[in-house]
């Protein structure tokens, strides 16, 4: 085996080559054997020129991430998941079995664009303080599990990310779904149909969970739903809310380094003009006085900008549609448009490996004791933005002291603070100030070689 060959485990997002980020598209071209799913693969011939390319069936994940792991004989392996590697993607099987032979400094998890979020910033919707995802799929989880996560969030008033939600042979379960939402008493949440989002055939329609009960019919696996979050009839290409991602310019869309590059203004935190400042052309703007007197300021320059015939740009950390700044813009003006980044979630979960088993909570501030035990007794994963050392310590009460989990601050940025550990050990971690990603991993994960390894549930289905 070539001692220097790397697996890439690279998520290629939803779909559109601007919504890949620079890190993803230079996995893929540098790599010799590029496997993946062929619908995956038919997204990005551009990038497969040269490339020996392995073609695989839907199913034949394990088999897929097998090969990809042999082919390290012979040269740099690009395996493939659409989206985010983490999100109901290969980085948990591939990573399980590359273990058994793949020293860890030789797998590298590349995050990209969920669809969750490429769809949040395409209808305007944004989430202020959580988000349950959840795949409606019982092939590798058992329903009584996932029905008993969307009644925990739909009790909790969470906002939620429906994947897979209905297929030729699984016709039930988005129903069933729903009439839980509705017996939560959330029949008139707002909720997204979105379809195809960044592909050919795209689609974004808008309906309530009552709505949606009517006209199940209609959707299929190739669609994604979002319940509940802040929803925004906000339309147009003015001004462009553009999602950095966690810090370094190679995690950018290829979307968003053309907006910014060509932008006539570029406003946005101090902390993210700094780490893109290299492929900024036009002028740069913080503004002055408290975070939200900046953020009124930043706006305002934009209209003007927008009015005088520029172009200008607002950034934001992360995705838009997650826990940012683009809440507070979405609200005061309508000429606007989202572009999706990869979230601070992906970024910590990539530096992880493997932490999400199936379906996962993102939570930012303070959230309650209770609260979170009702998460993790849940099943999900969890992820809790911008907490606070003491706040980290305390979740350790919460949990089996062997549960894997991570703390990251600053991922991919020069002061990057990351480490893996068990829950019992993130009662003594020395931690500063605030702002950490705390990463709870599903049940049934293991640390392994350093990494958190949370099986999907393939043995359901396959011999792993």
């Amino acid at each position: 085996m070539l001692s220097e060959s790397k697996l890439s485990i690279v998520g290629i997002g939803p779909g559109d080559l601007g919504c890949m980020t620079q890190r993803a598209r230079r996995a893929i071209e540098g790599a010799d054997f590029v496997v993946g799913y062929r619908t995956y693969l038919d997204l990005i011939p551009s990038l497969l020129k040269d490339k020996k390319v392995f073609p695989g069936r839907m199913g034949g994940e394990v088999e897929r991430a097998r090969l990809a792991v042999e082919l390290l004989d012979d040269g740099q392996v690009a395996l493939i998941s659409s989206g985010d590697p983490n999100v109901y993607g290969m980085a948990s099987i591939a990573i399980e079995i590359a273990l058994s032979s793949v020293d860890p400094s030789r797998i590298e998890v590349v995050p990209g664009v969920t669809a969750f979020s490429a769809a949040a910033c395409r209808a305007g919707v944004v989430f202020r303080e959580s988000l349950a995802v959840v795949s409606l799929s019982d092939l590798l989880t058992p329903w009584e599990e996932i029905r008993r996560r969307i009644r925990v969030a739909a009790s909790m008033g969470m906002p939620l990310a429906l994947y897979n939600p209905r297929s030729y042979r699984r016709d039930w379960q988005l129903s069933e779904a729903l009439e839980i939402l509705k017996d939560a008493g959330r029949g008139g949440d707002p909720l997204v149909v979105a379809r195809n989002v960044s592909r050919e055939g795209e689609s974004i329609r808008r309906s309530t969970v009552d709505g949606a009960l009517l006209d199940a019919g209609e959707i299929d696996m190739l669609t994604l739903l979002i319940i509940g979050g802040m929803h925004s009839d906000v339309s147009g290409d003015g001004i462009s809310i553009a999602g950095v991602g966690p810090g370094s310019v190679d995690d950018l869309t290829q979307e968003v380094v053309d907006r910014v590059s060509s932008a006539t203004i570029v406003l946005g935190a101090e902390l993210h003009l700094k780490c893109i400042k290299d492929i900024i052309s036009g002028e740069m703007f913080v503004g002055t006085g408290s975070r939200e007197e900046r953020q009124v300021q930043r706006l305002e320059r934009a209209m003007r900008e927008l009015q005088n015939g520029g172009s200008p740009v607002i950034t934001v950390g992360g995705d838009p549609s997650m826990f940012s700044a683009a809440g507070h813009y979405v609200g005061m003006a309508r000429s606007l448009r989202m572009l999706p980044g990869v979230g601070a979630f992906s970024a910590a979960a990539a530096r992880a490996g493997a932490p999400i088993s199936n379906d996962f909570v993102l939570l930012s501030g303070p959230v309650s004791p209770d609260r979170l035990s009702l998460l993790i007794d849940a099943g999900f994963s969890v992820f809790l933005y911008n907490a606070g050392g003491d706040s980290v310590r305390s979740i350790s009460d919460l949990l089996p002291g062997s549960r894997p989990c991570a703390v990251a601050r600053d991922v991919t940025r020069q002061n990057e603070f990351f480490e893996v550990c068990t829950a019992s050990e993130l009662r003594d971690m020395k931690l500063d100030g605030s702002r950490y990603t705390l990463v709870v991993s599903g049940p049934g994960s293991r640390i392994r070689d350093g990494m958190i390894v949370a099986s999907r549930g393939y043995e359901r289905k396959y011999c792993v």
